[in-house]
């Protein structure tokens, strides 16, 4: 009870003082209606008086003091007047929205420029940041870790996600001859790690995997860091003595120590590589520790805190005293209209607040309107969910953190046929509750299986269209058909005539000819003003080769797309190691 108090802000500012809903106060109109009838009606022995005899009023009438009749009105305009000021919502101080509870991520960035490839240490800097990424992920920072790869151009390997063990994959696969551009930009890797990290809005960690930061780095780095709410946690992956760089003459990696004693900035750390994990160990438990963010407090711009709610107890002490004998007042036309509101009608606003209409609704199975009633947004997002309306209910339970909200997060997105998304929202769902298992078991089994019916109806439909275009194709185009002779054929001499050839078909030759030959993988992208367009039948003949096994082949011909894409006057500078 006194916490409850001490949130109660009774400073009242008169210069904002206002009410939200000033139309009630014609209720005092009402009110005004009610007392002249009440004194009205208290004359009314004063008639009777003068048609009943003396001698029968002192049985009639019981003498009574003036304050029987003042009294009553008296609490009935100052509890009436109270009723009418709360209920017409007195306000003067903004709303309160409490701080968004949201989720740290962690970017992981490795880098791949051909210094990368000294064997200072062993077996090369680039190999040994393989496995320190390994061991950052085994130490279970908790986070979910997107990949970042760059040299002369950065590139986005894995975007944010709680499967680790993709991350290991695709970082295990990354090798310097994948990078399109050599060399290194810092500046193009900040603009790309700023466009990922945007619209996290919790303060998240950027680990990044390099061997040497220049004096241009370190300021590109502090001006960054600056304007970020990130921290950026660097592991040198060189030693100090250096080595040579392979394939570049007379060029020595290693870093400058001046560099490094300069670089001071309160969201970066430098963390010297050890033999061990504690290096990435420590850094995951830092992230472990700091996962969950509460964004600060702030005022609402629009919504008034309702104080009309002050009012009640006042209003509660008065309306006990109407049950003393002879003070009794009929209400009843009150609680007519009261009792008649109901949270369909148009003043259900007056009488119960928006969420508990919601529910009311959502008992009665009118989803569809009590989503438009609820502000609480798992409650929105649960009737948005019931209502059929799933694109809305993964959104509103994304931005519930709880295990719950990633599970009810998971469901919608089954619907939706994201069942890829809607597997990674149950894992993170059981990794924040396991008491969730056996419930998040079942739904990854039916999801599964929804997954399964999908691809098996597509694959239906594209065989039942490919076999019916082929049937059509046939029938329109048949090909010549080898026959041999029959006893009963005509001979054919050299001056036999033939007055008919057919109109369609091609002439065998010892060269089967097919439409295979014409389909080639794409290996680049068509050239800036190209219009040259393949015909239909050349891209439907084209045949897929086996992808290889190492996906390191798949992310160099992507990188070299999005260096002709998005940087396509990047050029290697003067350094290319």
């Amino acid at each position: 009870m006194h916490e409850w108090w001490q949130h109660i802000d009774l400073d009242i500012n008169w210069q904002q003082f206002h009410f939200l809903r000033p139309k009630l106060l014609h209720l005092f109109e009402v009110l005004g209606i009610i007392v002249v009838l009440l004194l009205i009606g208290a004359r009314e022995p004063e008639r009777w008086k003068r048609v009943i005899g003396p001698v029968l009023r002192p049985y009639l009438f019981s003498k009574g003091s003036r304050w029987s009749i003042v009294w009553p009105l008296l609490l009935l305009v100052l509890g009436g007047s109270a009723a009418i000021l709360g209920v017409a919502g007195p306000a003067w101080k903004k709303t309160e929205i409490p701080g968004q509870k949201v989720q740290a991520v962690v970017l992981i960035v490795l880098d791949l420029t051909k210094s990368m490839t000294a064997t200072d240490i062993q077996p090369t800097r680039l190999e040994r940041a393989k496995l320190k990424i390994s061991d950052f992920l085994d130490a279970h920072p908790g986070a979910r870790a997107g990949l970042m790869a760059y040299a002369g151009t950065p590139h986005l390997v894995l975007p944010f996600t709680s499967d680790y063990s993709i991350v290991k994959m695709h970082a295990g696969s990354l090798n310097t001859f994948e990078m399109p551009v050599p060399g290194n930009n810092t500046q193009l890797l900040l603009q790309e790690i700023d466009t990922v990290m945007r619209p996290v809005l919790a303060p998240s960690t950027i680990l990044l995997f390099t061997d040497e930061i220049t004096a241009s780095d370190a300021i590109a780095y502090t001006n960054f860091l600056n304007s970020s709410i990130h921290r950026l946690d660097v592991i040198l992956m060189s030693s100090p003595e250096g080595a040579p760089v392979p394939g570049i003459k007379n060029v020595t990696s290693k870093q400058d120590p001046a560099v490094l004693q300069q670089l001071k900035n309160a969201k970066l750390a430098i963390t010297p590589l050890t033999l061990d994990t504690t290096d990435v160990g420590g850094i995951a438990a830092q992230i472990r520790k700091n996962l969950v963010f509460e964004s600060d407090k702030e005022k609402s711009s629009k919504d008034w805190d309702d104080m009309g709610y002050l009012l009640i107890l006042p209003v509660m002490v008065i309306t006990l005293f109407f049950a003393r004998k002879g003070w009794a007042v009929h209400w009843c036309l009150l609680l007519l209209v009261m009792s008649s509101c109901s949270v369909k009608s148009k003043q259900a606003s007056w009488w119960y607040t928006a969420d508990y209409q919601g529910q009311v609704l959502y008992n009665q199975h009118d989803y569809t309107e009590a989503e438009t009633r609820f502000k609480d947004l798992p409650h929105k997002a649960a009737a948005a969910y019931q209502a059929g309306d799933y694109e809305t209910a993964a959104a509103l339970f994304a931005l519930d953190s709880s295990a719950a909200g990633a599970y009810n997060r998971g469901l919608a997105l089954s619907k939706l046929g994201r069942f890829d998304e809607a597997a990674d929202a149950f894992k993170v769902a059981e990794g924040l509750d396991p008491s969730l298992s056996d419930k998040v078991q079942k739904s990854m089994k039916l999801n599964q299986h929804a997954k399964y019916e999908a691809d098996s109806s597509a694959a239906a439909d594209i065989k039942k269209d490919a076999k019916s275009k082929k049937l059509k194709d046939d029938k329109k185009d048949e090909p010549l058909k080898e026959r041999k002779p029959q006893s009963k054929d005509e001979q054919l001499s050299s001056d036999t005539k033939v007055d008919k050839l057919p109109t369609h078909g091609d002439r065998n030759t010892d060269e089967v000819k097919t439409n295979i030959h014409r389909g080639q993988e794409s290996d680049k992208m068509g050239e800036p003003g190209d219009t040259s367009k393949q015909k239909n039948d050349d891209l439907q003949n084209i045949i897929l080769r086996k992808p290889p096994a190492d996906p390191g082949e798949f992310l160099h011909k992507r990188f070299i797309l999005q260096q002709k894409k998005f940087y396509p006057t990047v050029k290697p500078g003067k350094q290319t190691w």
